[in-house]
């Protein structure tokens, strides 16, 4: 059942709210959480700076609700990327479509995972968890589409932390978490450039993580190289380390 319509007030209270998050928004793709100022953003609205104080009572606050879009805007694209053919494709393409979104919003993605305004300590802890665990459910379930998990000993522990979760195996969701994660340390890796004394390519490097989740898997899948040839990748299992 729909809730009363908004007050005129409150209509223009969240016109006002959004127009100062869009402001926020285009300072941090600019420069980065340190650069966004509400002296500024007041400034550019014509506005004082104690009247922008009564939408948002400090900085931290402003880039917590930044937080709170960066994460549901990267749900989204990863949402979208789901939403291909195949059930192997599908994996691929969200682990792809998070990493290209990260290069291509850097300061949102720092932002978000990176610093405390995003991690849901502080200011709009329920709204940025809620945001945070949408892309989260994304990952994980197209990691339970796309095959069982290799089995895992786990501690007692982690093993009734990680059940009766949204729904999700605790295999799977230990499986995700560890991926998730072996996934971002690159991405964050990446944007540092903290890669580029290696030498490697980090495209590569990245699609190599990917093979090794499929892998893990049980799918066999193909591999697209920058330059448009193709080729099956192999399981890791049958890869032997010489000396």
């Amino acid at each position: 059942m729909a809730g009363p319509e908004p007050t005129r007030r409150e209509r223009y209270r969240r016109q006002t709210m959004a127009e100062i998050r869009a402001a926020a928004m285009a300072q941090l793709g600019e420069g980065g959480a340190e650069t966004v100022s509400l002296t500024a953003i007041a400034r550019s609205m014509a506005m004082s700076a104690p009247a922008l104080y009564r939408y948002f009572a400090c900085r931290d606050e402003l880039l917590a609700d930044l937080a709170v879009d960066v994460h549901l805007a990267l749900a989204d694209a990863l949402e979208a990327a789901a939403r291909t053919a195949s059930v192997a494709a599908r994996v691929a393409a969200v682990a792809h479509a998070y990493r290209d979104w990260a290069l291509a919003r850097p300061h949102a993605y720092h932002l978000a995972y990176e610093t405390a305004y995003g991690s849901a300590r502080e200011h709009a802890a329920d709204r940025i968890a809620a945001a945070a665990q949408r892309c989260m459910t994304v990952f994980l379930s197209v990691v339970a589409e796309a095959g069982e998990p290799p089995p895992v000993a786990l501690p007692p522990a982690l093993d009734r932390q990680l059940r009766g979760r949204h729904g999700i195996p605790a295999a799977v969701r230990h499986f995700g978490l560890i991926w998730w994660s072996r996934l971002h340390g690159l991405i964050s890796l990446e944007l540092g450039r903290h890669l580029a004394a290696t030498g490697v390519d980090t495209a590569l490097l990245y699609q190599t993580e990917i093979d090794a989740m499929l892998n893990a898997l049980g799918r066999r899948h193909t591999v697209t190289t920058r330059s448009g040839a193709t080729f099956p990748s192999a399981p890791l299992r049958s890869i032997t380390m010489r000396r």
